[in-house]
């Protein structure tokens, strides 16, 4: 595993928390992590769907071998940790998890907001524009010209808050 790796990493729009990155913060053997997971997985699927994928891990004495590992969303994450044993190491990484949870969390609803924020300041001046062209014959025909660029903005808008919709 990359020492850097981040604690969550953000796919599709989701806050996510790989077994390998648990295995290394709890300072346990990812073999026991991911058997953990198998073990529980019924339990782990009422948070959502479990998400296992392989990657080629590189040991330190060099090479790599393929690896499976599971992509567990915050609900199973914190799961998953509270199963495990405590020591003070073990405490201080489940803090440092889910913080950064909570972080990313906040991190994607700040994202969403400035784009519902962008969303009302397009909206606005798609109905100046039809109040404008209500006026006259040459501000109709600047209407018309406006409408498809104002309508690729809002789609493009539109698409990017979608997927966040699905956070909550």
């Amino acid at each position: 595993m990359n020492q850097f790796e981040p604690l969550v990493s953000v796919v599709s729009g989701e806050p996510l928390a790989s077994s390998l990155v648990i295995a290394q913060g709890m300072r346990a053997k990812h073999k026991s992590v991911i058997q953990l997971v198998r073990q529980h997985a019924t339990t782990l699927q009422e948070f959502g769907p479990l998400a296992f994928e392989m990657r080629v891990v590189k040991r330190p004495q060099g090479g790599g071998s393929p690896t499976e590992y599971a992509m567990l969303n915050e609900q199973q994450a914190a799961l998953l940790i509270s199963l495990m044993r405590n020591s003070d190491d073990v405490v201080a990484f489940k803090v440092r998890l889910i913080r950064e949870f909570y972080r990313m969390r906040d991190a994607l609803n700040q994202r969403t907001q400035n784009l519902y924020q962008q969303l009302q300041a397009l909206v606005a001046e798609e109905v100046e524009t039809q109040v404008k062209a209500s006026f006259g014959s040459r501000l109709m025909l600047e209407r018309k010209r406006a409408i498809p660029e104002l309508r690729k903005r809002r789609e493009r808008l539109e698409h990017e808050i979608q997927p966040s919709l699905t956070l909550n």
